[in-house]
Parts: structure tokens; sequence; C-alpha cells
């Protein structure tokens, strides 16, 4: 299945491109996409997503399409017609 991930805010300064193509296992979460992506463009990206224990930093929003995603361990596809599935993936904006 390939998927385009698209990076923006914070998370974007730290990537050549704004977007990824990949191509995914069928059965792959969002947490293997995210791995993948990171095996892409390097370990900044891995400081920038995810906190020292591995979990996704607070401020870290990914979009599947126009649905917020719950968990990492959300399979990519999961019940979508199309092969090809867009991940967005921001910053929360902070207050000032």
């Amino acid at each position: 299945m390939r998927v385009e991930v698209r990076f923006y805010g914070f998370v974007r300064d730290v990537i050549a491109n704004s977007a990824l193509s990949l191509e995914m296992p069928a059965g792959s979460t969002l947490r293997d996409l995210l791995k993948e992506s990171i095996n892409f463009c390097g370990e900044r990206l891995r400081d920038r997503l995810f906190t020292n224990a591995g979990d996704l930093e607070t401020n870290v929003q990914i979009f599947v399409g126009a649905e917020q995603s719950a968990s990492l361990e959300e399979v990519v596809a999961n019940g979508r017609e199309s092969s090809e599935v867009k991940i967005f993936v921001l910053s929360a904006t902070c207050g000032g």
C-alpha cells in the first residue's frame, strides 16, 4: 500500500521534503509508518516526534485523511477503500 506522509510545523524543519511517499505492507500501524519515516529521514525526526520513553510527543497531532488518530497502534488503511492513504503530521499550535 502506498502511503503519503505530509509534515508540518516544527516537524518539517528536520526533513528534506515536506512529504514522503512510502510503500507499506498491509496491516501496518501508524507507529510502523512513523518508524519507516524516521528510517528514511533520520534520527532528528525521531527526536521531534517521540519522547525518550518512546511515546508520541503531546504537541504532535496525526491525521489520517480528515480524522485525527487516537492511537499509534491504529492500522493505517483500517477499512479505507483507497490503497493510497494520506497521513498529516502536525505540531499543535501554542498560545502566547
